[in-house]
């Protein structure tokens, strides 16, 4: 071995221990990545590195780093298993030497990232857990012959790049697992915590987008008939998300796409709606993912439906007592309304009983009977008296002094036993106002003066214009 050699295969085991070392204490695995491909192109003596990472179920392979080619074609650049020599090397498994591209028929030209005057290429498989991941490459500029040593030097820092996508899948996957169960953990807390319908469903749906940063989710529930209507949403929504929620409810099963999850929300064989979730750039759901998405839609629907039931109850609870309170509005106007009629049949039928001395018409009898009904009008108001809304009344215009002296005509009969005096004749005094209301609110004046003030009493009502 010549010391040019010494000093290369010490070069080489520098750079692998360097690689070592980052991949034992990078926390950004993508940034890893980007360092490695890098440094590859000096420690493969060459003008460029590249790195496709194969995506199922697409068989797509992306570039998703480079030092060399332009960095413009990272995350678009594609190319198919089988197509070109990537394709050829991801399918075969095997590295590939081409001292010069222009005469190997598996080189595919990929347009705004291959330049025509890189001319040899080396590519080996990247392989993790024994599939095909990806592959790596490196190209120069002068045609070159690849050696076996550094075929094998390329394919260990191959091996090293597939420890490192490992960890960072791992890595990946257990933080999104640590979410997934804070998040299950947070949403059946709701069900502890709050029964407003509203803030249960922005809750769920922020808990489900936080797993996947960049998600977007939305809850849409059923309304009376077969109408669904969205009623919670974080981030924008795709026209095919928001369908996939739409069959979920219609069809009560799962809808699974590659960057979009629709699950049906259900409780006790009832359909109350379902849960999308949208996470942009997503290639695959993973059967965990799914059943993730469904354990966190059996918990928020549970706090759904213990919410939208308290607000059902809440809402029959207010009609009960908005029933209540017509009810005892209508019993105490309609009782109100009873009493000044009562009144003034008594006192027609005490006038008569003086008059007719001993007739033996039965006056005193029914007296007594109509006696009997004004005290249960008194108990029936007694019942009901309780905080109601202001009755409705009808204003119009019209002469005070007359409903008023109209109003005393018709209450006399009750006030005989009492000096009664009514306004004076006068000029109209017109107001606007109800007037049959005011007519009533005269007679129960009356009606309380005689029933409280002593025999012979001078009850007076007079009209006087304020200024």
């Amino acid at each position: 071995m010549t010391a040019s050699d010494a000093e290369r295969k010490l070069g080489e085991l520098s750079f692998l221990h360097e690689v070592a070392r980052l991949a034992s204490s990078a926390r950004d695995w993508d940034e890893m990545l980007r360092v490695v491909i890098d440094r590859t192109t000096d420690a493969m003596r060459a003008e460029v590195s590249s790195l496709y990472l194969l995506e199922r179920p697409d068989g797509l392979l992306r570039l998703v780093a480079t030092n060399g080619l332009n960095r413009g074609g990272i995350g678009r650049a594609t190319l198919r298993l089988g197509e070109g020599i990537v394709g050829w090397v991801a399918n075969a498994r095997v590295p590939l030497a081409t001292r010069d591209v222009r005469s190997e028929p598996r080189w595919k030209w990929v347009p705004e990232v291959d330049e025509k005057r890189f001319v040899s290429m080396l590519s080996v498989p990247v392989v993790a857990r024994d599939e095909v991941i990806g592959v790596m490459n490196v190209q120069t500029v002068e045609a070159r012959d690849f050696g076996r040593e550094e075929i094998d030097f390329l394919q260990t820092i191959a091996n090293q790049v597939a420890g490192i996508i490992e960890k960072g899948r791992l890595q990946r996957e257990s933080d999104r697992k640590l979410r997934e169960v804070s998040a299950l953990f947070e949403v059946s807390n709701v069900l502890t915590s709050t029964l407003d319908l509203d803030e249960v469903l922005s809750l769920v749906v922020d808990r489900l987008v936080r797993v996947y940063p960049g998600a977007s989710g939305a809850i849409l529930l059923r309304e009376e008939g077969e109408a669904v209507r969205e009623r919670a949403r974080t981030g924008a929504l795709g026209k095919p998300a928001s369908a996939a929620a739409q069959r979920a409810v219609s069809e009560r099963r799962p809808i699974v796409a590659f960057d979009h999850i629709a699950t049906p929300l259900i409780v006790n064989d009832r359909l109350l709606g379902a849960v999308v979730l949208q996470v942009p750039d997503y290639k695959e759901f993973l059967e965990e993912e799914v059943r993730f998405v469904g354990a966190l839609a059996n918990q928020a629907a549970l706090a759904i439906d213990k919410a939208s039931l308290y607000a059902l109850e809440r809402k029959t609870t207010e009609s009960l007592r908005e029933l209540e309170r017509a009810r005892s509005d209508f019993v105490a106007v309609v009782t109100h309304d009873l009493r000044t009629p009562l009144s003034v049949i008594r006192g027609h039928l005490e006038m008569l009983a003086e008059k007719n001395g001993k007739s033996k018409l039965p006056i005193a009898e029914a007296a007594s009977q109509v006696e009997r009904l004004d005290q249960l009008v008194d108990r029936i108001l007694a019942g009901v008296r309780t905080d109601r809304p202001e009755l409705s009344l009808r204003r119009t215009r019209f002469d005070l002094r007359a409903t008023v002296t109209a109003a005393l005509r018709e209450v006399a009969p009750m006030a005989r036993r009492h000096k009664l005096a009514g306004p004076r004749g006068g000029q109209p005094v017109f107001v606007r106002g109800d007037r049959r209301r005011t007519a009533e609110v005269v007679a129960g004046l009356v009606h309380n003066a005689t029933k409280y003030a002593p025999q012979g009493t001078r009850i007076s009502v007079k009209i006087e214009r304020a200024d």
